[in-house]
């Protein structure tokens, strides 16, 4: 007795056939442009523009900072409150301890090489609970850890999505993990094409790599919309270069102004009573930490 093989399902085994390569097209895609291509248009910004960058970061701190001090030690002397040395101190220690944790934060990100800047990034788009990682980590090592597949006697096609499964773990990308579910979940309906499911499950199947598709191919988008990748033929142009340049020494000197107008407003409302930033009770380890904040770091790290 034969069994009857419904009309739709090698269509749908052909939809999954395709809906597999276009997954994995996209995720190949944005694993190159992650690993590969941005690191090289951060390299090729930094080259053209890294000093400007670092300075005009220095001096937006600066400023921003000064610009705090006055806000607040202005709110005290719009209410009529005398601006004593014990005040303006005190007001000084607060904008201290603000920034100190800011600039933490900022010089934490800095002190990155390349690759930890990526995981970093990739991580903050993932989502998902340690349990959930792990779970979906040793599944995926079972399917494809090279000990097993030389085993079987299996190909070496797999070893790329190896290598992207090891740093998506690394990173706790757990989005990246799921569609490599998806995808080798791909993998085993093919495997089963001879019976063992029917129509209803291979319309699941299909719907299953559609979404995760789709997902993928929204995070290319996103990340082909951010810098530095709206910038890379930019960086090829000297026009854009030298215009962009200019308008980094533009953009320096406008803070520049907005530190000396606040410098020169704070002058005005202490009297030189404190100087600005002074904190005695803040630690030499603190005074060394800001001073090599400053001295090595900069904003943006593009």
């Amino acid at each position: 007795m034969s069994i009857t093989v419904h009309p739709d399902v090698a269509p749908l085994q052909q939809r999954v056939r395709e809906l597999r390569v276009e997954l994995r097209s996209a995720l190949d895609e944005w694993h190159r442009l992650s690993t590969e291509v941005r690191p090289r248009l951060h390299a090729a910004y930094n080259r053209y523009f890294g000093l400007l960058e670092r300075e005009l970061q220095e001096v937006a701190l600066a400023a921003a900072e000064m610009f705090r001090r006055v806000e607040l030690l202005s709110i005290k002397h719009e209410r009529g409150e005398k601006l004593t040395a014990e005040i303006i101190d005190l007001i000084n220690q607060v904008v201290d301890k603000e920034y100190a944790r800011f600039t933490m934060r900022v010089q934490e990100a800095f002190r990155m090489d390349e690759r930890q800047r990526e995981q970093a990034a990739r991580s903050r788009e993932a989502g998902g609970s340690d349990t959930e990682l792990v779970a979906m980590y040793r599944t995926l090592v079972k399917q494809l850890h090279p000990d097993v597949a030389d085993a079987h006697g299996e190909e070496s096609g797999k070893d790329s999505i190896w290598h992207q499964v090891q740093q998506a773990y690394a990173t706790r990308n757990a989005a990246q993990l799921r569609s490599m579910l998806t995808l080798l979940g791909a993998d085993e309906a093919l495997e089963r094409e001879s019976g063992d499911w029917g129509v209803e499950r291979w319309r699941q199947e299909a719907d299953l790599l559609e979404k995760r598709l789709a997902v993928e191919q929204r995070k290319l988008l996103r990340l082909r919309s951010q810098e530095p990748f709206t910038m890379e033929r930019d960086l090829d142009d000297d026009v854009w270069r030298t215009r962009h340049r200019d308008d980094l020494v533009r953009a320096i000197a406008v803070k520049n102004n907005e530190l000396r107008d606040s410098r020169r407003r704070y002058d005005e409302l202490t009297g030189g009573l404190v100087p600005p930033g002074h904190n005695p009770t803040k630690s030499k380890q603190e005074q060394t930490f800001e001073e090599d904040f400053m001295t090595n770091t900069y904003f943006g790290q593009r």
